[in-house]
């Protein structure tokens, strides 16, 4: 069964890659890169390396590829190609793509043969929402996700530039140290991409937050059109939303100081995801768990105030599906038996009963909770 990445929780001792892992010391990042790339060049035969990421990029990601984009380009002499999968559609991200005019190639309908190898950022190979082409090698990873076993890592063979940093907030972060050194002079659109990244993943440097995420905020920020980061922390939404946000606060029940939210049926998993966002802000809330299936596919997002999601989300997985976070979120997805919708309706049971056992007695009020639309 696969796992996705695991997370760092903030306040907690850094976690050390085992010796051998990561970058060499005493080189710079950029000079790494550039080595194995100068010794793999060659052999690429002039086909254009793809850049990647996990799928339904979100700003983070989003930010790191089209930056990891301008570094290959102005740095390195190579011609990139983005290429993602997954269906944008939470209202900041399709803002985001919008406003910054961002578009790159479906990664399902690629022609292999046409790419040398894989520079993969915002996740790693293995982890369960990362597809990646067969054929194709990766060469380089960036992150900053804790794979699920730390200690294996040493024992498996990696991609030769493997820039794995638990304790940086932001992968746009990373690359910006990158951008820094090789001394590339940020253009606006790409400041505003690489802000927008740093932003959203550090919750305003407010989470998991280092001396590198804030200069990189801070660097992009002054750099970036302040019209269109507005834009999208604040789009405008459609009406389908208040349509679907009904459907979740009808769906979700209050346990104490928990919100479980089992939606059946939604629109896109990044619904999931902004629905715990939503009900973790809800000010009895400690933590709150949001599923949904979208096709074969259920998914689940997990949001914490003041403790680490991974072990939540496990729990209520339980030997079903792959799953990761990072600090205070979680994601996890599971493979339904099938399409009829008792398939559907048994696993929700399932994950609703390993949910309630993580919350004390005393808060319960019986296993169906409060409704959020029937709170006094």
């Amino acid at each position: 069964m696969s796992r996705a990445h695991a997370p760092v929780p903030a306040g907690t001792d850094p976690i050390v890659l085992p010796p051998g892992v990561g970058l060499p010391s005493g080189v710079s990042p950029l000079a790494h890169l550039r080595s194995v790339v100068d010794g793999l060049r060659d052999g690429w035969n002039g086909k254009r390396p793809l850049i990647m990421s996990h799928r339904t990029p979100d700003p983070d990601a989003l930010g790191a590829m089209f930056g990891l984009e301008v570094l290959l380009q102005q740095a390195l002499d190579l011609e990139p190609e983005i290429a993602a999968s997954g269906r944008i559609s939470r209202a900041e991200n399709v803002a985001m793509l919008r406003e910054l005019d961002l578009s790159y190639v479906n990664a399902e309908e690629l022609d292999r043969s046409r790419y040398s190898a894989v520079f993969l950022v915002d996740t790693q190979p293995g982890f369960g929402h990362t597809t990646l082409p067969s054929g194709l090698p990766v060469v380089a990873v960036f992150d900053h996700h804790r794979p699920p076993d730390i200690a294996a890592l040493a024992g498996g063979p990696l991609p030769p530039h493997y820039d794995l940093r638990l304790e940086v907030g932001a992968t746009s972060a990373l690359m910006f140290g990158y951008l820094r050194e090789a001394g590339i002079e940020l253009d606006q659109r790409t400041a505003t991409l690489l802000c927008c990244g740093v932003r959203f993943d550090t919750l305003d440097l407010a989470l998991s937050a280092t001396a590198l995420d804030s200069e990189a905020f801070y660097e992009t920020f002054r750099r970036s059109d302040h019209a269109k980061l507005a834009r999208i922390q604040r789009p405008s939404l459609p009406a389908t939303y208040y349509r679907d946000l009904y459907r979740s606060l009808s769906r979700a029940r209050l346990y104490g100081s928990v919100v479980l939210g089992f939606l059946g049926r939604v629109t896109s998993a990044e619904s999931v995801a902004e629905m715990a966002d939503f009900f973790r802000r809800m000010e009895p809330c400690r933590w709150s768990l949001v599923g949904g299936a979208v096709g074969q596919t259920y998914h689940l997002s997990l949001r914490t105030e003041g403790r680490e999601a991974y072990p939540l989300l496990q729990h209520v997985l339980g030997a079903d599906g792959s799953f990761g976070g990072r600090g205070s979120v979680a994601g996890g997805q599971v493979r339904l038996e099938s399409d009829e919708w008792d398939a559907l309706a048994r696993l929700e049971r399932r994950l609703r009963g390993r949910a309630l056992e993580l919350i004390p007695a005393v808060e319960r009020t019986g296993r169906r909770g409060t409704r959020l639309t029937q709170i006094p």
